[in-house]
């Protein structure tokens, strides 16, 4: 199927996502000890019996396959994108806006949303412009989490960079936070068009590095990282725990280098740790999907994702609505 990748990119954020929420704010070890040898593996509730702490303490239950805020803000930023088409910068942000002003205020916004990015929709909601209307200083990955659309409705790295870093704006404002929605979106835009893991970080290297130093850190300590295990990389030490977006995007391509070729195993690496589990399996459920389409990904997983059958179609869709040679 020619919409293969673009279906696997957004059902396979959507289950990276709903596999790492449980683990969310839960520790590696923890994980092993409670679960099992190999931590999460499948599907679970986010208040799994087995743990003995329940984290989410505030937050209703919720069944295997939920996928959090950061699924929820894509599908935003999906929608916004078809609403708008092929429209200037202005208009684009103003679309991708909206979604985000009625997802904050929906009332399946329970998942623990971030604190930025619920300020930026407030700005947005009081009709602060969307140039202004995301925390100057924060460089949490809410802005990264959300952009695999992007990569796949346009294809010129350009002008998936300018849009990706406009929609950072809306809640995030600090330069490594531009460049790492800029560089999530760039990476699915690379393995959709089957470029290697290595072509991938020097393309990300050379377009966001220069921007920020910030970014650049931590992601030019990849190459001598990838062939570390994962419990000493996506940790403090190695490349962070993920709560900022250069830490997320570099993650995520750390797990996605390791397992190019398998969508599975390199999702389950990316929820397995100390951090940010639902992005960085968010963001690598991205990229491995894009490279390797919706077949790559277990069936049980596609179709116990929530909402299965739309994300199918938000896909389906993105695809027939891609602007080509833009």
């Amino acid at each position: 199927m020619d919409d293969s990748k673009y279906i696997g990119c957004m059902v396979g954020l959507a289950v990276g996502d709903a596999l790492g929420y449980p683990a969310e704010f839960r520790r590696r070890v923890q994980l092993i000890k409670e679960i099992g040898p190999a931590g999460i593996d499948d599907f679970i509730a986010l208040k799994d019996p087995r743990f003995t702490r329940p984290f989410f303490m505030g937050s209703p239950d919720h069944p295997p396959g939920t996928y959090t805020d950061d699924t929820q803000m894509t599908i935003a930023v999906a929608e916004g994108l078809l609403a708008a088409g092929d429209g200037d910068l202005h208009h684009l942000a103003v679309h991708i806006g909206q979604r985000f002003v009625e997802w904050s205020r929906a009332s399946t916004n329970n998942r623990a949303p971030g604190s930025t990015c619920m300020e930026g929709c407030a700005n947005l909601a009081a009709g602060v412009a969307w140039r202004e209307a995301g925390v100057p200083t924060s460089k949490g990955c809410g802005s990264a989490m959300r952009v695999a659309p992007i990569g796949l409705f346009y294809d010129d790295l350009d002008r998936i960079a300018e849009v990706a870093r406009a929609s950072s704006l809306l809640t995030h404002g600090h330069p490594a936070a531009l460049e790492g929605a800029a560089a999530a979106a760039l990476l699915v835009y690379l393995a959709r068009r089957g470029a290697t893991p290595d072509e991938m970080f020097s393309e990300i290297d050379q377009r966001c590095s220069p921007r920020c130093t910030e970014f650049s850190s931590v992601w030019r300590k990849l190459p001598d990282l990838i062939s570390q295990p994962a419990e000493a990389v996506l940790a403090e030490g190695g490349l962070g725990e993920s709560w900022v977006a250069e830490e997320a995007v570099a993650s995520a391509m750390y797990c996605f280098w390791r397992n190019p070729d398998d969508f599975e195993r390199a999702v389950c690496t990316a929820i397995n740790t100390d951090g940010d589990s639902d992005t960085i399996g968010t963001i690598t459920g991205s990229i491995a999907g894009a490279r390797l389409g919706a077949e790559s990904i277990p069936l049980r997983w596609r179709q116990g994702v929530e909402d299965s059958e739309y994300l199918h179609q938000l896909g389906a869709r993105l695809w027939n609505a891609r602007i080509e040679g833009a």
